[in-house]
């Protein structure tokens, strides 16, 4: 039997061999090398790697730079720009003043005239100081009338309705008229006691109306507007006055300007307002520049001691569509006042 297995005997080849290498210079130096060979390149792309490194963050650099400098073009940009729109605005003023010469002298005390098609403003004077506005008040109680819609049903006046200071147009109990015939009679003629009766008729009582016309106001972001009836009229309580202001009412003059129905009354220099008996008045619109300026179509009158003449005038010529609002004028002055400012706006 052989003193080792196979098994044995390879494994002991293989130790005798492997010390045989060991004691091979020529061996272990070929080993060396290899080693040295490995470590280089290690080395070698340990540094590739490292400059690889550098090189992607340069160019990421080079990206924020780029990125950077595209941003700042674009700031540029933009700021060139506007100072382009600036210029052109300004000579398109220039122009306009040419075109329209110099701005009327006026006696309001508060006004403001408006492109209605646009957010441009015309020209102001203590456009922002609040206080009242008399009967212009009338221009939100035809938005929430027309707003409500079906401005051919019927009426029926009521007691209540007929109970207002003047001016009114003398409605009695148990008429019956169509929302539209009063809303026309308001926006004509300027009636109080009617303004009550579509006040009522659209919300229930007067008191509910006026909560929709403070919401509505609020709706349109009018800050410093607030009423406490749908006709104008001073307020009841000394601490609860209505007031607006020029530019805040040229606002609720907008949304009025831009509803045919209201658009179709205002325009009217009469308005034959038919009774239930079959007799019919022949009422006058109170605006005079109606009258007066042919390019004028519109919109609402009012007067209070406190708020003085007072004058929504809307006007259209060459496909341009001005609004003034003229607040605390004096009676021969508002006329002349909207007249000239509604002429020099329409003229460019």
């Amino acid at each position: 039997m052989p003193l080792f297995s196979r098994t044995t005997r390879f494994a002991l080849c293989a130790l005798w061999m492997t010390a045989a290498s060991c004691d091979d210079p020529k061996r272990e130096q070929q080993l060396k090398w290899r080693e040295e060979e490995a470590e280089a390149k290690l080395l070698a792309a340990a540094q590739k790697e490292t400059e690889f490194a550098k090189e992607k963050h340069a160019v990421e650099e080079l990206r924020r730079n780029i990125a950077e400098r595209e941003k700042a073009v674009e700031v540029l940009k933009s700021q060139l720009s506007e100072e382009i729109e600036k210029t052109r605005r300004i000579r398109h003023e220039i122009e306009l003043r040419k075109l329209r010469g110099p701005i009327p002298q006026i006696s309001a005390e508060r006004c403001i005239v408006i492109d209605a098609a646009g957010d441009d403003v015309l020209f102001e004077k203590n456009a922002d100081k609040r206080g009242a506005i008399a009967s212009t008040t009338k221009i939100m109680t035809g938005i929430l009338v027309v707003e409500n819609g079906n401005l051919d049903n019927i009426v029926t006046v009521e007691k209540s309705d007929t109970q207002c200071a003047p001016v009114r147009l003398g409605i009695k109990e148990g008429e019956k008229y169509s929302r539209r015939q009063l809303l026309s009679a308001v926006l004509v003629k300027s009636s109080n006691d009617i303004a009550q009766a579509l006040a009522r008729d659209n919300a229930g009582s007067v008191e509910a109306f006026v909560v929709k016309m403070n919401e509505k106001a609020l709706a349109l972001g009018l800050q410093n507007t607030h009423f406490v009836n749908p006709h104008g009229l001073p307020g009841l309580k000394a601490d609860d006055q209505p007031y607006s202001t020029a530019r805040d009412l040229a606002v609720i003059a907008r949304v009025a300007d831009k509803m045919r129905d209201i658009r179709d009354i205002v325009k009217l220099q009469t308005y034959k307002f038919k009774k239930p008996d079959g007799k019919s008045l022949d009422l006058a619109n109170t605006n005079r520049v109606l009258r007066s300026l042919g390019d004028c179509d519109g919109l609402k009158t009012g007067y209070t001691e406190a708020a003085g003449y007072c004058l929504v005038a809307s006007g259209e010529r060459n496909g341009r569509r001005r609004i003034v609002v003229i607040l605390n004028d004096t009676e021969g002055g508002v006329w002349k006042d909207a007249h000239a400012l509604l002429d020099w706006a329409l003229k460019a």
